[in-house]
């Protein structure tokens, strides 16, 4: 096939919903390592609090343009590089807590487009309410 094919081809492709489904997800997984269903992430994030008895772990997300929280920097960075990517269509900033009640740093997680897969992209060590 000559070059103009391939162009078109990929043109074709890119405009189809489903069709590039499989080459974000490959991206995403280079880039961010293995992707988790958001079910896996809320269990990750929430297993980084120590036990405490009577207390539940969970997980506080909301979208990162309605957080409350001052971002820190190495995490605004990381939301920039992975929006530019272009492979994904959510971003979520989560945040452990006992019940509901945050307790810790902020987690970056983005959601693959058109997909149920979901990758851990940055994590801060600690966040400052906005009062």
């Amino acid at each position: 096939m000559s070059p103009d094919v391939h162009a078109r081809l990929r043109d074709i492709r890119a405009g189809l919903p489903g069709q590039l489904r499989q080459q974000r997800l490959q991206t995403a997984s280079l880039l961010y390592g293995p992707l988790y269903t958001l079910d896996e992430v809320h269990r990750r994030i929430a297993r980084t609090l120590p036990w405490r008895a009577g207390c539940m772990r969970r997980v506080r997300m909301v979208p990162i343009e309605r957080t409350d929280i001052l971002l820190p920097d190495d995490i605004l960075l990381a939301y920039d590089d992975a929006f530019r990517a272009g492979v994904f269509g959510r971003f979520l900033v989560a945040t452990p807590a006992y019940y509901w009640r945050p307790q810790a740093g902020a987690w970056l997680v983005a959601q693959v487009d058109a997909t149920t897969r979901w990758a851990i992209l940055a994590r801060a060590a600690e966040t400052t309410a906005i009062a």
